[in-house]
């Protein structure tokens, strides 16, 4: 079976800028940024990230869960009664699909470039 883990926590961004800054100013975290419209944000106890690509967020905080084989979690999210919502698609640092559980929360699960 596939290892699954819960990696981190995805934030919506109008602003991925203005989110970086304010994490920085209110609480010290420091960022990793990955382009204009993404970063990691470090510092936390979680690692967590802000996305203000339109195109690419989720409307709400999404948990995002790391596999070394993300077309074995398609089959496993399917199979136990999730609908995939976004297929599978290349961002940096690897390949990950957004998917729906049964109770509707909306989650991601992606494989580092490495894994994908």
């Amino acid at each position: 079976m596939a290892d699954f883990t819960l990696d981190y926590l995805e934030l919506p961004s109008a602003d991925a800028g203005k989110s970086r800054a304010f994490f920085s100013d209110a609480f010290g975290w420091t960022h990793v940024d990955y382009g204009g419209s993404y970063a990691e944000i470090r510092g936390a106890g979680l690692l967590f990230g802000v996305n203000a690509d339109a195109a690419d967020r989720s409307a709400a905080p999404m948990a995002v869960i790391r596999t070394d084989d993300l077309a074995a979690a398609e089959k496993a999210v399917v199979a136990a009664g999730g609908t995939i919502t976004r297929e599978a698609y290349d961002f940096p640092g690897g390949r990950r699909f957004f998917f729906r559980e049964p109770g509707g929360a909306e989650l991601a699960v992606y494989a580092a470039s490495e894994d994908a």
